[in-house]
């Protein structure tokens, strides 16, 4: 589906902030990006979004390159969700309906008034429906953006932190949101994260990123520790239990 083959991109001619990047992204696949701050994660997320233009390399869709999509087409494929929103006097349920502003003409219809209401009873966000999102949680924020994300109808979703900024109950009720619809198999995620645990519970194929280069890519079982030693400079510790995975940190 996306396929993104020796990608390299500079904010100025001095460094690279990313070198010769290559991977693909399958339909209905979770792909989570992970590295430390600076890494690149972000303006990854960026070339692919088409915010900022492809330097080196190419960033094909379905067999079209990303620098030639117009901005209506992209929104087709591409929908995104950024790290927490800012609260304003729209409510919840105007916000929810911007997903669908790419698809209607003049004014949304009966049916994308429909949808939201689908979404708002999904995520438990009914009694908010008419409150401005300023007057709203950061948690709940979180919710509403995700739910414009995914009304988009659009082929790939990507995250760009999503649970950063969160409280511990807020980044629950988000990771089941994104395993929930991720189990859907209908669209395909592309996720930067910091925390490699919450990454392994959502996680398909996993990026690791360092200076700006993929170091490895591999799926959930193949991540050692060897591999984050690399990346984030900690010892860690691989726990299997319960079939389940997570990863302790040593000094």
């Amino acid at each position: 589906m996306i396929k993104i083959s020796n990608v390299s991109f500079s904010y100025n001619k001095n460094k690279e902030v990313l070198r010769d990047v290559s991977f693909e992204v399958n339909k209905g696949e979770c792909v989570v990006l992970l590295g430390p701050n600076g890494v690149g994660k972000s303006t990854l997320l960026t070339l692919i979004l088409g915010t900022n233009k492809v330097q080196k390399g190419e960033i094909i869709f379905d067999d079209k390159n990303i620098n030639n999509l117009k901005h209506k087409e992209r929104a087709k494929y591409l929908a995104y969700v950024p790290q927490l929103i800012g609260g304003n006097d729209l409510t919840v349920r105007e916000t929810i309906l911007l997903g669908k502003l790419p698809h209607y003409q003049i004014y949304p219809s009966k049916k994308d008034y429909e949808e939201v209401d689908k979404y708002l009873a999904e995520f438990h966000l009914e009694e908010l429906r008419d409150k401005p999102t300023n007057q709203i949680s950061g948690g709940e924020r979180q919710k509403v953006s995700i739910a414009r994300g995914l009304i988009q109808n659009s082929e790939v979703v990507l995250f760009d932190e999503p649970t950063s900024n969160l409280d511990i109950r807020a980044q629950i009720d988000i990771l089941n949101i994104i395993k929930s619809e991720k189990d859907k198999k209908e669209k395909s995620f592309i996720i930067s994260m910091h925390d490699i645990n919450q990454a392994i519970a959502i996680g398909d194929k996993f990026i690791f990123l360092k200076e700006g280069r993929v170091e490895k890519i591999c799926e959930k079982d193949e991540i050692d520790e060897s591999i984050i030693e690399k990346i984030y400079s900690v010892k860690a510790k691989i726990h299997k239990e319960n079939g389940g995975t997570f990863i302790t940190y040593e000094d």
